[in-house]
This record gives C-alpha cells, sequence and structure tokens, in this order.
C-alpha cells in the first residue's frame, strides 16, 4: 500500500490559503490569486511531471485571468496558452447532460422513461428485472447498472462508433440492478448520445454543437475522434511524448477544447443559463441538474461517497458552510481536465493539462478556493470532522478489494488485534474502544463494518470510501477448474499504453481468480461462477459485477478477448 506524504508544498498552500484579501467588491482584484498560482504551479507542475498546462478564473460574467504554463509542444518549444486546445475527456458528459435536457425542453424525451424508448435498438441482459427501469436519469447520475465501458477500441487508430455500441453489447449483461450502487459508466453515457442522435434526429456532435457549443461562443471547440488543428496540444507521460489515439466513446469523453472556450460554461451557468443574450439552456433546467439524486441509494454510505446530480458532481467540502460546487473532471490517455462553478460565489475556475501524471483537480480546487477568499474577505474554514461509526461485525474474513489489489484476508491475532494480508504484505490493525480498526503503521487509517443493502463492507472513515467487500466460497465447476492457466488477448487494437497483459486463471484458498500482471502493477479478481459457461468478478463499483465468458474456447470480458496459450 502507498503512502502519501504531505509534502513542503502542500503545507504551504495551506497556509496562504488562510490568507484571503479583504477585498469583496464587485470588481474583486485578483492579483494576490494571480501571483500565488505563478508560484504554485510551476512547482505542482514539476512534482507531477506536467509538461503542459492553462487555466482560466471566471467570476461572475467575465474571465478575470487566464494562462498557459510549461508546453503545448516541448520539442519545438511551443508554449502552452489560454488559446491552446486539449482533451476535456469526461467534461464531455457535462454536454451529453445539458443536450438530454435541451430535448426534454423540447417535448421530444422524458428522462424517466426507458432507455429502449429513444434508443429502440438498446438491449442487454440482465439476472435482475427488466432493463426497462434503464432510463436517461440514471444514466446520468451513474446509477444505470450498466457496465463500466466496452474496452474493445475504446481508444484505437480504428476506434469503435459510440452508435456501433448498441449493437456489441446485446449478450452482455448489466452490472446491478439500477439504483443499487454508484458505478460510472462510459458504456452507459455513450449510448445516451446514441439515444440524443435517435431523438434529434441528427448526428450528436451536430446536435450539440449547434444547441450548445456555438451559442455559447465556443469556436474553438468540437466533438471529434481525435484532437487535431494548429493550436493542439501534444500528449505526455513522465515527460515523454505520447500518442493521443482516437477515443470512439464520443458522448463520454470526445470534447476538445480551451479554457477560453470551457470558461463559457461557468459564465452560462452563473447566469442561470443565458450568454451573450441568449439563453442557451433554462434556468430550470439547470437547476433540475443539480439536484442531489442519490439521496436514497444506501450503498452511496448517505452521499459520503459522491454526491450527484444531473451528470453534475456536487462538491460541498470544497468551500464553507457547504457551499455547493458543481464539478467534473476528465482524463483521456494523456489529457486531464477539471471543471468547477460555484453559482452563489459566481466563481468558475478550470484547468486542461496534457500529461497523465498532473492532478488537474487538485490545481482547480487552489484556485477557487484562492480566489473565494479573496473575494468575500473571509478565512477558509473547513469542517473536517468525521462522524463516528461503530463496526457491524468482526472484521476477519476474505474480502475483495480494488484499492489493495483484488484479493484480500483479514486474520485476527488476539482479542484486539487483526493482520490484513495483501499483495504479499501484512499490515497490523488494532481494534478500538469505539469498534473501529486502525493502523499503527498507517497514520490516519481507520475502518469500520458495515452491513448495507445485503452487502458486508469495509469503509475507510476519513475518506469515506468502499474499501473491501466480504465474499464467501461457492462451488467451482469442472467445466471452470479444466480452464485453469494462461491467456493471451486476441483482438488487441489498442495503443500500447492500454493494451492488456496476459491474464492468468486460477484458484487459491477454494476460490477461483483471474490475475493480471502489467510492469509492477498487479490486479486480481474473485470471480464467482454463475453456471459452465458464465462468472462474474465479486466487488462493488465501478468494473464489477460484470460477467467474464466462454464461447468457443474464448474468455470474454467487457468485449476484449482472451485465448487458452498454456
Amino acid at each position: 500500500m502507498k503512502i502519501k506524504k504531505i509534502g513542503l508544498l502542500t503545507l504551504i498552500t495551506a497556509l496562504l490559503i488562510g490568507c484571503g484579501s479583504s477585498n469583496s467588491s464587485d470588481n474583486t482584484n485578483y492579483s494576490s490569486v494571480e501571483k500565488f498560482m505563478d508560484w504554485y504551479i510551476p512547482i505542482h507542475m514539476k512534482e507531477n511531471e506536467t509538461v503542459g498546462l492553462s487555466i482560466a478564473l471566471i467570476d461572475n460574467q467575465k474571465i478575470v485571468w487566464q494562462k498557459g504554463f510549461g508546453y503545448a509542444d516541448k520539442a519545438n518549444n511551443i508554449e502552452a496558452t489560454p488559446k491552446t486546445r486539449y482533451r476535456a475527456g469526461s467534461i464531455t458528459k457535462l454536454f451529453t447532460g445539458m443536450a438530454t435536457m435541451k430535448l426534454v425542453e423540447e417535448g421530444q424525451m422524458d428522462i424517466d422513461t426507458p432507455l429502449k424508448t429513444y434508443l429502440p435498438k438498446f438491449s442487454i441482459k440482465s439476472r435482475f428485472d427488466s432493463t426497462d427501469a434503464i432510463t436517461p436519469r440514471n444514466i446520468m447520475t451513474h446509477h444505470s447498472g450498466l457496465p463500466a465501458d466496452w474496452e474493445d477500441r475504446m481508444f484505437a487508430e480504428n476506434p469503435l462508433p459510440y452508435n456501433q455500441l448498441v449493437d456489441v453489447i446485446k449478450d452482455s449483461y448489466v452490472a446491478y440492478e439500477p439504483n443499487k450502487i454508484f458505478s460510472y459508466s462510459n458504456l452507459g453515457v455513450s449510448l445516451l448520445g446514441s439515444a440524443i442522435e435517435e431523438t434529434s434526429g441528427e448526428l450528436y456532435a451536430d446536435y450539440v454543437t449547434r444547441v450548445l457549443i456555438h451559442p455559447m461562443g465556443m469556436h474553438d471547440s468540437d466533438l471529434e475522434m481525435e484532437l487535431t488543428g494548429e493550436m493542439a496540444s501534444k500528449a505526455y507521460t513522465q515527460n515523454e511524448e505520447v500518442r493521443e489515439y482516437p477515443l470512439g466513446s464520443v458522448p463520454a469523453g470526445a470534447l476538445n477544447t480551451t479554457v477560453t472556450d470551457l470558461s463559457q460554461l461557468a459564465i452560462m451557468v452563473n447566469n442561470q443559463g443565458n450568454i451573450n443574450g441568449k439563453q442557451v439552456i433554462t434556468s430550470d433546467s439547470l437547476k433540475k441538474m443539480f439536484i442531489i439524486q442519490n439521496r436514497d441509494v444506501k450503498l452511496d454510505l448517505d452521499m459520503k461517497i459522491v454526491k450527484i446530480g444531473l451528470s453534475w458532481f456536487i462538491k460541498t467540502d470544497i468551500l464553507p458552510d457547504n457551499e455547493a460546487v458543481y464539478q467534473h473532471d476528465g482524463d483521456t490517455i494523456a489529457h486531464g481536465a477539471s471543471f468547477m462553478v460555484a453559482p452563489d460565489s459566481k466563481l468558475g475556475v478550470v484547468v486542461l493539462t496534457n500529461s497523465s501524471n498532473a492532478n488537474a483537480e487538485e490545481i482547480a480546487t487552489t484556485l477557487l478556493q484562492k480566489a473565494w477568499e479573496t473575494k468575500t474577505g473571509k478565512k477558509l474554514l473547513l469542517d473536517t470532522a468525521n462522524e463516528k461509526v461503530s463496526s457491524d461485525f468482526s472484521i476477519e474474513g476474505t474480502y475483495i478489494s480494488s484499492i489493495l489489489g483484488g484479493k484480500i484476508n483479514i486474520i485476527k491475532d488476539s482479542n484486539e488485534t487483526y493482520s490484513i494480508e495483501a499483495s504479499g504484505e501484512s499490515i497490523p490493525l488494532i481494534k478500538t474502544d469505539d469498534g473501529t480498526y486502525i493502523s499503527v503503521y498507517l497514520e490516519g487509517l481507520e475502518l469500520y463494518t458495515q452491513h448495507i443493502d445485503g452487502e458486508d463492507i469495509i469503509v475507510e472513515n476519513k475518506q469515506t470510501v468502499i474499501v473491501a467487500v466480504k465474499v464467501v466460497q461457492h462451488p467451482i465447476p469442472d467445466a471452470w477448474q479444466n480452464r485453469l492457466g494462461k491467456y493471451t488477448i486476441i483482438n488487441q487494437d489498442e495503443p500500447k499504453s492500454s493494451q492488456y497483459p496476459d491474464i492468468f486463471l486460477f484458484i487459491e484458498d477454494g476460490f477461483l481468480l483471474l490475475k493480471s500482471v502489467l510492469g509492477e502493477e498487479e490486479s486480481t479478481d474473485i470471480l464467482r461462477v454463475i453456471n459452465d459457461d458464465e462468472a462474474i468478478n465479486e466487488g462493488l463499483g465501478r468494473g464489477k459485477r460484470e460477467t467474464v465468458s466462454f464461447k468457443d474456447g474464448v474468455l470474454n470480458f467487457s468485449g476484449l478477448k482472451f485465448k487458452y496459450s498454456q
């Protein structure tokens, strides 16, 4: 387990964040914020191996500061500017959500009507009830139960177009019943894009460009599979240039834009849907998009894991007094992005980068907090106290954990001590009087167990994330035992950075496991057999409870195909 160290930059940032200006007029002077960011960003970029970055700050109806740092093209010494074009990744989902609401405004769509009403070819298998409960609403909130991705040719030289996904998923299964748990799904949003296309009678990109992008004055933006043009940035990983391959899932992540252009979205939100005298989207539609949708989803832990509206993530821990920040991040092969808007303060921030190591969200949060202090003249005082929660059951057992690399065992050493056995390492735990479990080696780690909606889970209290899900042994039929061994992918069209390694099917401690090793990263899934040809990978959240199947001797998962090799 990697321990995140608090560096000097983080400590100094925390101190300076608390030193705001007293200027709170309508014409706020942000010069102190600019100076701070001019100091902060280059240090952050160096620490995170970021080659190029562009940033913008919006106050009400104006961009009050925008700047480029580093290089858009390092080899040719082309500097990043506010006009540099980047891939904004999943920020595209905000436009897909707004396009859906535009169709609602036009009377062409009802977000609580089954998806297949608007996408008649939509069909996917389910081990639950009818798939009629999959709707535009729960797709926008990532509670549809649809699989996370269709991995085959997602990023590739010749990617699979989003409007062909409806044809290739027919033999796949949903992962969850709708509204069971937040489970981020690019596949779901891509299908919603196809529904927009069918309903509007226009290509998805044409419709979104006509009703949203052009009316907002975003003339340096497009929805193309690949980033092109004179102002297009290169892409980098660990300071080395890499190829940004085309993306087929256009509605989920293909927006190409600049910080100047994307700032128009914040300006429009700050003015309740109006920009440049045009009502791009009604204030009522925006209000509906900003309503928290997952209050009653038990496995979202009373919204401690995530608060989500219609396509927008809602953060109430960035600014004081639970002021809402509406936000979305985006990542592609190497580009990263973060967009934040706080309509009560009428502040907005855009960060776009060309490096996979960059943390755009951290930079955006820092700028937003500094700007809020300067505009309001108040100190940023956040309530970081965690509610104490007692455990429902004793922690020992076998679990699946995405955070800890797969299968883990927690054993009881004595009355009050336990050990997490994961990836060849042992992490001691001590049970406290209030029923939580803490580690003396990993400072701040505080775990508790909960039985929620039929699931036994371990939660990390400080970060409020589901760390692990308890699993039990199930019979492994001969058909699966006869398939143990190494498998090699046979439909590998992805770029090298996204290629799947060989995978291994084996049995350990009575569990059927599927392991992949990529460099120093190892991931192990526990499979629960459904029948002789199908199993699901245990766990909760994105990419879990999805189906692994065998057909004609080929192992299939998320569109990828693997052949037995030894």
